[in-house]
């Protein structure tokens, strides 16, 4: 029996592993988006019409996967290689290898905001107040209906209903960095491809959800019958927040719409360690 322990040590160290064993990296990427490719219509029920150019907060969550490969037979955008396509509809898993976002939908604190507020967009919330008012033409309203012109009101509203105590608890105002920065004739963000799977010919590919022109996003759900996000329920306010579908790179083909803009030519990975560069250029109209 003095034989066992050291026995049982050596089987047990036999089977560990180190993460380094692991085909799986958090893959660096860069995001470039051409300015031109900014600019959104938009329109009311007053029957006016207008155009948001050039605004970085106007770009919309950009949704990033690393797949074994781009296609363009199935779709009228280029779309990443899926499985055995067993619907009507054509449309089939992905299986993608690992997956990303820069900016993602959030609660904006108000009502009148659900899936229409996009992290990383905003330095602060005067500078939300005024994007809403003089871009979307939509000025955000209070519960009761009237126009916050105040970035300390803005603060407290979300303070208050989220219960929460400082400015880094508030995911969609960046303390004066945003996350696409200006570089003349684009946009560029970085990101990351948290703990995806690599292999030889993978590639990057995702889109920009686009604005719709009432300023909303077709990866936020807002249906309240499908019990959408979290629910607010503070005194006489009871709504769900709207959630982003889980499976939003598994089945692309069912959030991509008419507007949005596509990477076309996906960058092969040739090194899990180094940053890729994703254009993205292709707009489906």
């Amino acid at each position: 029996m003095r034989y066992l322990l050291p026995l049982l040590l050596s089987a047990v160290a036999g089977c560990a592993y180190t993460e380094d064993a692991l085909e799986h990296f958090d893959i660096p990427v860069k995001v470039k988006i051409p300015k031109e490719l900014v600019s959104f219509p938009m329109s009311n029920d007053e029957g006016e019409s207008w155009v948001i150019e050039g605004d970085p907060r106007s770009i919309g969550p950009v949704w990033l996967g690393s797949f074994p490969g781009v296609k363009d037979d199935l779709f009228d955008f280029p779309h990443p290689e899926i499985g055995p396509v067993l619907s009507a509809a054509g449309e089939a898993n992905t299986y993608p290898y690992g997956g990303t976002s820069v900016g993602r939908p959030d609660f904006g604190c108000y009502q009148q905001l659900l899936c229409k507020i996009v992290t990383g967009r905003y330095s602060s919330y005067d500078d939300a107040i005024e994007f809403f008012r003089d871009e979307v033409r939509q000025p955000i309203t209070n519960q009761f209906g009237e126009e916050v012109t105040s970035g300390v009101e803005f603060r407290e509203r979300c303070y208050e209903i989220m219960y929460l105590t400082s400015d880094e608890e508030v995911a969609f105002i960046d303390d004066g960095k945003a996350d696409f920065e200006d570089m003349g004739d684009h946009f560029e963000a970085q990101g990351t491809l948290w703990h995806s799977y690599w292999r030889e010919g993978a590639v990057v590919w995702g889109w920009m959800d686009a604005p719709s022109q009432s300023f909303n996003f077709g990866s936020c759900d807002a249906n309240q019958d499908a019990q959408a996000g979290w629910q607010v329920f503070y005194y006489d306010e009871q709504y769900f927040t709207g959630q982003v579908p889980v499976n939003l790179l598994n089945f692309p083909s069912r959030y991509i719409q008419l507007g949005d803009l596509i990477v076309e030519d996906a960058p092969v990975i040739t090194d899990p360690t180094k940053e890729v560069t994703v254009d993205i250029t292709f707009k489906y109209e």
